[in-house]
C-alpha cells in the first residue's frame, strides 16, 4: 500500500503572494516569523508581502539570517528567534534554504527531542507551527515536500522526512522569478529536472509520482531555455510550476544517486545544491540507464528525443540531450571548472552511502562506482564506459 501526502493548499498565479495576509488569518495566526535571507530583503521582494500581512492585521518578526545549506546553528537561531518574539506562525520566503530553515526551526519549536534525533523517516512526533512557503526559485520544490535537509557539524547534509513537514500553504507566484539571475534559473531548473527524473526512474514505482514527474520534465524541456536565455516571463512561470510538480513526484517516490552524491559535494565543498545536481546529472544518467532503460527512454522522449529503435539507445540519446542542455545553459561540465578539488573525495564517498536514496537508485551502486563517477565529474570526462553498450 502506498500513501500520498500533499500540501493542504497550493495557490498559484501572478500576484498570488498578495493574499498572504488572508492565508494567515485563515490559519488563526496573529504574529508570524518571516524566514528569509538578506538578499531577499535587499531585493525588495518582501515589501508587498509585508504590506499584505499588515493590511490583514498580522504582525511579523523578520529573521533574515538564513545561510545556504542551513546548518544546525542556523536552525537553532531561527527557533530561538521565534520563541523570543512570541510568534504563532512562520512564513518562509526564498529558495530551498529558507524553507528548510523554517521547517527545521518548526521541528525544534514543537518537538522537545534533540534535532538530529528526528532525522530520517517519520521520526517527527508533533506538527510544526503553521507554515506558509513562498519559493523564489524554480528548483527545490520544498514548498510542497515532506522533506527538510540540515547540515550537521561534520558537514554532512542530513534529511528529515515526515508528512508533518509539509507546509500548510504553498504560494507559487511567477512574478518573484522575473528578476532572478539567469545562472540561478539554470541551476535550479536542472535541479527540478533531477527531482523528476530520479522519481521517474528509481525502484519506487508509483503512478502518481510518474504522472507528476513526466509533466514536470515536459514543462522544463519546453521552457528552461527561454527562461534562462531570454528571461521570458511565461517560461519562468512554467518553470516554477514544473518545480512544484517535480517536488510532489519525489515526495511520493523519493530520489536516487544524484542526490546521494550531490549532498556531500555541497556539504564538504560548499557547492550550491542545484548546481551540484546539475553537474552530476549527466554522469549519473549515463551510469543509471541500464538499470531501468524503459523509464530512462521515456524521460528522453519527454525531453524531445526521437525514438532510437530501442529503449537503451533512446536513453543514451537522452543523456546526450542533457549534456547539450547543460552546455547551452552555461552549466559547468565539471567541478574543477568551479574551483573544487577532490581532496575530500573519500569523505564524500563515505557520506554518499549514508543516503537512503542509494537503496532505491535505478541501478545497484558500489563504492567503486561512486568513486569513478566522482572522478569523472571532477575531471569533466564524458561519457563513461557504459554508453558504449
Amino acid at each position: 500500500m502506498s500513501s500520498i501526502y500533499l500540501a493542504s493548499h497550493i495557490q498559484f498565479g501572478v500576484g498570488a503572494r498578495l493574499n498572504i495576509g488572508g492565508n494567515f488569518c485563515s490559519l488563526n495566526c496573529k504574529k508570524v516569523m518571516v524566514v528569509t535571507d538578506e538578499g531577499i530583503v535587499k531585493a525588495g521582494i518582501l515589501d508587498d508581502i509585508i504590506k499584505s500581512l499588515s493590511d490583514s492585521g498580522i504582525t511579523y518578526a523578520l529573521f533574515d539570517k538564513v545561510i545556504p545549506d542551513p546548518d544546525v546553528t542556523c536552525v537553532h537561531k531561527a527557533r530561538d528567534f521565534y520563541l523570543v518574539e512570541n510568534c504563532d506562525g512562520m512564513l518562509a520566503v526564498g529558495g530551498g534554504s529558507s524553507i528548510d530553515t523554517a521547517k527545521g526551526a518548526g521541528l525544534l519549536i514543537t518537538n522537545s527531542d534533540p534535532l538530529m534525533s528526528l532525522a530520517g523517516l517519520d521520526k517527527v512526533k508533533n506538527p510544526l507551527p503553521p507554515l506558509v512557503a513562498i519559493p523564489t526559485t524554480c528548483g527545490t520544490g520544498s514548498e510542497v515536500t515532506n522533506v527538510t535537509v540540515i547540515t550537521d557539524e561534520q558537514h554532512a547534509k542530513i534529511p528529515f522526512v515526515s508528512s508533518l513537514l509539509t507546509p500548510k500553504v504553498a504560494i507559487l507566484d511567477p512574478e518573484l522569478l522575473y528578476k532572478l539571475p539567469s545562472h540561478i534559473v539554470a541551476a535550479t531548473g536542472i535541479d527540478a529536472l533531477t527531482h523528476a527524473v530520479e522519481a521517474l526512474t528509481n525502484k519506487n514505482e508509483n503512478w502518481y509520482a510518474d504522472a507528476c514527474a513526466i509533466q514536470a520534465v515536459r514543462m522544463i524541456s519546453k521552457n528552461i531555455r527561454p527562461a534562462v536565455l531570454n528571461q521570458d516571463e511565461k517560461a519562468l512561470g512554467e518553470m516554477l510550476y514544473a518545480s512544484s510538480l517535480a517536488g510532489i513526484s519525489f515526495t511520493v517516490a523519493r530520489l536516487g544517486l544524484v542526490h546521494a552524491m550531490s549532498h556531500p559535494v555541497s556539504g564538504f565543498a560548499g557547492v550550491p545544491h542545484g548546481l551540484a545536481n546539475a553537474i552530476l546529472l549527466p554522469y549519473i544518467l549515463d551510469f543509471n540507464l541500464v538499470g531501468n532503460p524503459e523509464a530512462h527512454a521515456l524521460f528522453a522522449k519527454e525531453l524531445g528525443v526521437s525514438d532510437q529503435g530501442s529503449a537503451i539507445q533512446t536513453a543514451k540519446a537522452g543523456v546526450q540531450e542533457v549534456i547539450k542542455m547543460n552546455q547551452e545553459l552555461g552549466i559547468p561540465k565539471s567541478f574543477s571548472e568551479i574551483g573544487v578539488n577532490d581532496e575530500c573525495m573519500s569523505n564524500m564517498i563515505e557520506d554518499t552511502f549514508k543516503s537512503p536514496n542509494i537503496a532505491i537508485n535505478a541501478r545497484e551502486v558500489t563504492r567503486k562506482d561512486v568513486e569513478e563517477i566522482y572522478a569523472a565529474s571532477f575531471s569533466g570526462k564524458l561519457p563513461l564506459a557504459v554508453t558504449s553498450i
